[in-house]
């Protein structure tokens, strides 16, 4: 008997000490398992490489937090708190934050107002207006902020945790989990700049002009200096240095061609290190607002001069228009002006759908981008330099020669055969990346020889440029209020596309800023309750969660008594 109870007393210590070892342990050392799919847990390699630089306190102040917040909101609120704890342990304490609930705060109804008009006014925060009931039952709403502000010594940016609120919401705040770590850490990273590099939109030759770009630009404007760049100047004589001091030059749609020294001016930037983002046009003519209001457009093949210069990289943009079945829909009349000008939506082959090869950092994870009146490229085997396709044809297309005419009627009229379009897929965009040789090589103008301000440069260095065959994939619309439609934005099936995502990320690729996109990229896969489902079941999933954690104890405890009173018999 005494030796039974030995054991037992040895039995209780040994467990006791092994306990309190991993209490210990634990105490001095946190270990986290990410076990999920997506590894929504586990912060990207850059983020804790940019936590452990800072050698300043970086504070967030965040403004979504209210009593009255709704369930998906919450979720939102809880994943910043969760990943803002994670990036304090892991600088030392270096990122502080607290949340801040204004309703509650400012007590007078005046200075309340203005503070949150301000985060809107100033800082560009989304503001959300929760309804709720009062005790008395009175319906009442609250209004907050859906950011945050960051402060790092003496300086203060906005973080917007979610963008753009209206519309599907599951999807808005599934979206604003997914860029959380990608915000907060583009915050630090800003704050922590002392310089921005610089982007310039070439203009002087039928170019996309501020507004049809003005989603694209405002959202590089975020990282970078934004601007135009002129090669002439106002008495139209072109400039050498026109294009010093420019980091990346982005050539969107141009129109009309480059004379020789415009196009040297262009060589000679990319020989000298400059990057360059061209989305260009195979075709001119062919235009959707040019036809919703003519019915038809007549598109013929574009020379710009670029064309011949791309032919040196081993790039050629091929003069015709993709007609594309894995397209967008658009709607086009089918009855008379007169008879009410009824409209159907038809699948329009001219406006592709791309689906990323996923190949890539600059297209990984990346949705579908849509393209309007696109061309495509072949390409040449070049020594030193290396193709990635980055979106190509779906391979269920074929190819409209021009000169050509393009109809709504006869596009809307045409019965689609499946056979016809098996032309094979072609790149769209295309990334090239080695050592680019000079178009003027061994043809230069003894002009450029005899003026002693250039200094000619035949090969680049280790360089990069991506060329689309599209212009408009960095186009934004108008609404009939003249309100900007985001990029991407299918204003007639409100499908949103990648087309902005995709643009960003190859800027900042160009511009070796690869963790934003790293991070950026990163995607969580939200698990949804069937809503259908626990409505029907509601009974059964209460009684299941109840239950089922109840029996389980009961069980174990039974196992255990049977499992004590056969020991003990013996």
């Amino acid at each position: 008997m005494i030796k039974n109870k030995l054991k037992d007393l040895t039995n209780f210590l040994t467990g006791f000490i092994i306990i309190l070892i991993i209490m210990i342990f634990s105490y001095f050392s946190f270990i986290k398992i990410d076990l999920t799919e997506d590894k929504r847990f586990t912060l990207h390699e850059s983020t804790i490489e940019l936590m452990e630089t800072l050698d300043d306190v970086v504070e967030f102040k965040i403004y979504l937090e209210n009593e009255h917040l709704p369930a998906d909101l919450t979720r939102v609120r809880n994943s910043i708190l969760e990943t803002l704890e994670e990036l304090s342990d892991i600088s030392d304490g270096y990122v502080e934050y607290e949340f801040i609930d204004l309703y509650n705060t400012i007590e007078d109804p005046k200075t309340r107002e203005q503070s949150i008009l301000n985060l809107k006014r100033r800082q560009g925060l989304e503001i959300v207006p929760i309804p709720f009931r009062k005790e008395n039952g009175e319906l009442d709403r609250v209004y907050v902020p859906l950011g945050a502000e960051a402060f790092y010594k003496g300086r203060s940016i906005p973080v917007p945790f979610i963008r753009q609120a209206k519309g599907n919401k599951t999807n808005t705040y599934e979206k604003a989990i997914e860029e959380l770590e990608f915000e907060i850490t583009n915050a630090i990273r800003k704050l922590k700049q002392d310089s921005m590099k610089t982007i310039a939109f070439l203009q002087g030759h039928g170019e996309l002009g501020r507004f049809d770009v003005e989603d694209f630009s405002k959202s590089l404007y975020e990282y970078y200096q934004t601007g135009p760049a002129y090669i002439k100047n106002k008495e139209g004589k072109e400039q050498l240095n026109a294009l010093n001091g420019i980091d990346l030059l982005i050539i969107a749609k141009p129109v009309q061609p480059f004379t020789q020294k415009e196009q040297y001016i262009i060589d000679q930037f990319i020989m000298n290190g400059g990057k360059v983002l061209m989305m260009l046009e195979g075709a001119q003519g062919a235009e959707l607002d040019s036809m919703q209001t003519q019915g038809i457009v007549f598109a013929a093949p574009l020379e710009t001069g670029l064309d011949a210069m791309l032919h040196k990289y081993g790039v050629r943009l091929n003069k015709h228009i993709v007609e594309d079945l894995q397209c967008s829909k658009i709607p086009i009349q089918t009855t008379a002006s007169g008879s009410g000008g009824r409209f159907q939506l038809y699948s329009w082959i001219y406006n592709p759908v791309l689906k990323s090869k996923n190949n890539h950092i600059i297209n990984k994870n990346l949705d579908p981008v849509k393209v309007e009146f696109c061309s495509s490229f072949d390409t040449t085997s070049i020594e030193d330099i290396k193709f990635t396709t980055l979106y190509q044809t779906s391979g269920n297309n074929r190819y409209k020669k021009l000169p050509s005419r393009i109809s709504f009627r006869e596009t809307a009229n045409e019965k689609i055969i499946s056979d016809n379009f098996k032309k094979g897929s072609k790149p769209v965009a295309l990334l090239l990346e080695g050592e680019f040789g000079s178009y003027f090589k061994n043809r230069i103008a003894p002009e450029f020889t005899a003026n002693k301000k250039i200094k000619f440069k035949d090969v680049s260095g280790k360089n990069k440029m991506i060329v689309i065959a599209d212009g408009d994939i960095g186009k934004n619309w108008f609404s009939q209020r003249q309100e900007m439609i985001p990029l991407g934005t299918d204003q007639y099936s409100n499908v949103f596309y990648d087309n902005k995502k995709f643009l960003v990320n190859c800027a900042n690729y160009l511009l070796g800023d690869e963790e934003l996109i790293s991070v950026r990229s990163k995607k969580i896969k939200m698990r949804l309750l069937d809503s259908k489902m626990v409505k029907e079941k509601k009974g059964f999933i209460t009684i299941l969660n109840t239950a089922l954690p109840i029996g389980i104890i009961l069980l174990i405890s039974f196992v255990f008594i049977i499992f004590r009173k056969v020991r003990f018999s013996k």
